[in-house]
Order: structure tokens, then C-alpha cells, then sequence
């Protein structure tokens, strides 16, 4: 298990001045599985990557 590194290991995330929610990385826990952390980092870098999409016809109707 590793901390989160999304909060910090508090479980919670600050969103405003006086706003927080529950860190949803870790769902709150403050840890998260080591291969868990891997695959999120995998994903995210995924995501940032630009996409070529082709529109189908039938969805451009």
C-alpha cells in the first residue's frame, strides 16, 4: 500500500476556501494499492494523449 498522493494521505481534498470532499483516488482511505496507483498513472497519461476519432455516419445524422 501507498499513501495517496492525490491528498496527501487525509483521505479528503480541499476544493474551496472552506469546501472540501472526500478524496476519490483513494475513496477516502488515505492509501491506495501500489498496482492500483500504476494503472491510474498508465490511464492518465492515456488520456492525455490526443485522439483521432472517426465519426460514423450513422452518428453525423
Amino acid at each position: 500500500m501507498d499513501i495517496c498522493s492525490c491528498c496527501g494521505g487525509s483521505g479528503i481534498q480541499r476544493v474551496g476556501e472552506q469546501q472540501f470532499r472526500t478524496c476519490l483516488a483513494c475513496l477516502g482511505q488515505g492509501f491506495v494499492d501500489a498496482e492500483d496507483a500504476e494503472l491510474k498513472s498508465r490511464l492518465d497519461q492515456t488520456a492525455a494523449e490526443p485522439v483521432n476519432a472517426v465519426a460514423s455516419s450513422v452518428a453525423a445524422r
